[in-house]
């Protein structure tokens, strides 16, 4: 039985975007003549994008924010308010083919399905983004890592490590019981990796979908608003909160101590990047400890708490006798 879908689009002084890209969502929603809704969640654009969504598409439902917050807390508003029986998460200058969804109402009929995403390639047609490997070892969680089966039995889901939040199709209660991206790692960077290993750790499973293709210019919309300086000081921020939320109790003080050496490294070769980044990450200790909290509440309402490890382990054994690309 196919399902409803709400596509939520963040955007900020995406215009020309929009109007490059939303005919190729409409059409692949159509395509599938299913139920669907839009929501646009602007994050205080100047260049006239809700006048522009307004006047040409007037079914869309736009939420604004008064000032700029980053992706988390504006993407959230959408996916609170969505009203279907999928949330589609969808950047907006992601292009979507014709028959991108035809495939992924199946993993649905599972009830343990928190999400899957497509293929990602480039505008020459590279490949981008596939599933990704479960590449944590020690105390040092990597989310980048793709990996690609060569041969693919039609009845076998290939799980994901983590779903892209650039095309996302998620079970709306499931991404609402989370209440959406975490807020702390705003404004960007991480915040895909976190939500799904949060559905991981909660019992619930992320696949990719080899055959729903969508397209994406290699240039970061990140890259083309902040100073590369700027970025990295916030992402190695995020990756600090990251390690400090999902580490098992037994590996939270090796964690604490490679940071703290790292940090004092830096500081003797002046790093002053790198040193931004710990004092940011040690001045959100209670937004932290709210974060922890939150994911124990959560633990409780579902019965489920699995560790990373044991993430890493039920991943691995799906794929363990697939031959495989890494890359």
């Amino acid at each position: 039985m196919k399902k409803s879908i709400s596509v939520v689009i963040p955007t900020f002084n995406g215009k020309k975007l929009l109007e490059e890209n939303i005919p190729t969502v409409l059409s692949a929603l159509k395509h599938e003549k299913i139920d669907f809704e839009l929501i646009l969640c602007d994050d205080a654009s100047t260049d006239k994008t809700v006048d522009f969504i307004s006047e040409k598409y007037p079914s869309i439902l736009i939420l604004k924010n008064e000032i700029n917050k980053g992706f988390s807390p504006t993407i959230n508003l959408g996916i609170l308010a969505a009203k279907k029986d999928l949330v589609f998460i969808l950047n907006n200058d992601v292009k979507l083919t014709n028959n991108y969804f035809h495939n992924q109402f199946k993993y649905f009929e599972n009830k343990s399905t928190f999400g899957v995403m497509g293929k990602i390639v480039g505008t020459n047609g590279e490949t981008q983004d596939t599933a990704k490997f479960p590449d944590y070892s020690g105390i040092k969680i990597k989310g980048s890592t793709n990996y690609e089966i060569e041969q693919v039995e039609n009845d076998f889901w290939i799980p994901t490590f983590m779903l892209s939040g650039a095309n996302a199709l998620i079970d709306r209660e499931k991404i609402q019981l989370l209440k959406g991206f975490d807020e702390i790692y705003a404004p960007f960077y991480w915040e895909d990796v976190d939500l799904s290993i949060r559905a991981w750790r909660l019992g619930w499973e992320c696949f990719y979908d080899e055959n729903s293709i969508c397209i994406h210019p290699s240039s970061s919309t990140i890259g083309k608003l902040f100073k590369k300086k700027d970025v990295s000081i916030v992402s190695n921020r995020n990756k600090f909160i990251l390690h400090k939320l999902h580490l098992d109790a037994n590996k939270q003080f090796s964690f604490k101590i490679k940071l703290f050496f790292k940090f004092i490294l830096s500081v003797l070769l002046f790093k002053n990047s790198y040193i931004k980044s710990y004092f940011m990450y040690k001045s959100l200790k209670t937004e932290i400890l709210n974060s922890q909290n939150e994911l124990k509440r959560l633990f409780k309402i579902t019965s489920e708490s699995y560790t990373l490890e044991q993430v890493k382990e039920k991943i691995l054994l799906k794929i363990q006798h697939k031959k495989m690309n890494k890359f």
